[in-house]
């Protein structure tokens, strides 16, 4: 069984854990500011208000339901630690970090999310949590993920840390401004030392 609980050793002074459900504000407001500097595209015509308006609501009004629902995932996976686990980066007491590796229902290891605040990337911490996001696999295991097609920094990141793209279009059709975000499938294969 892969690791699920303990530390990645710190580096550059950060710190990941498990996540915990007093987590999940944190957790929601590091995607938010994430997606917010990270996925807008004039090009597209993906705005960075489509994308509040997508994540917030018009007043607001999904923060909360964003906050419970990732309670509620976090609780799931402390229930049932084979089908998915949250990890948050703490930096300073502050999570600036997080990503949540799963397994789909038909057995399909998923990155799922892996979100750095924009103040904080480049330090490392991205990596720290891509490799406790992969230790949790186990290192036999293919893993997959969705990137968005023009997002070239994470798409270079994931090539780094080993990702191929496998020529699959993404399934999500998570539309921004009437706009289908597009994604691209990367794979990160297992290898077994014989």
């Amino acid at each position: 069984m892969p690791p699920r609980l303990g530390q990645v050793e710190p580096s550059g002074g950060f710190d990941i854990r498990v996540a915990t459900p007093d987590d999940a504000t944190a957790i929601c407001t590091v995607q938010a500011q994430t997606w917010l500097a990270t996925y807008p595209s004039e090009e597209l015509g993906i705005t960075r208000e489509g994308l509040r308006q997508h994540l917030e609501g018009e007043h607001g009004e999904r923060i909360a339901d964003r906050i419970a629902w990732t309670r509620m995932r976090i609780e799931a996976h402390a229930t049932e630690p084979d089908g998915g686990c949250d990890f948050v980066a703490v930096l300073g007491g502050e999570i600036v970090g997080f990503t949540a590796p799963f397994v789909e229902p038909g057995g399909r290891r998923r990155v799922g999310a892996l979100y750095v605040l924009p103040r904080v990337q480049g330090s490392g911490l991205g990596h720290g949590l891509l490799e406790r996001n992969l230790a949790w696999h186990g290192e036999d295991q293919d893993v997959y993920l969705m990137v968005a097609a023009y997002n070239e920094r994470a798409k270079g990141f994931y090539v780094r840390h080993g990702f191929g793209f496998t020529g699959q279009h993404g399934e999500d059709k998570l539309a921004i401004d009437g706009v289908v975000m597009p994604e691209l499938e990367m794979v990160h294969a297992g290898c077994v030392i014989r």
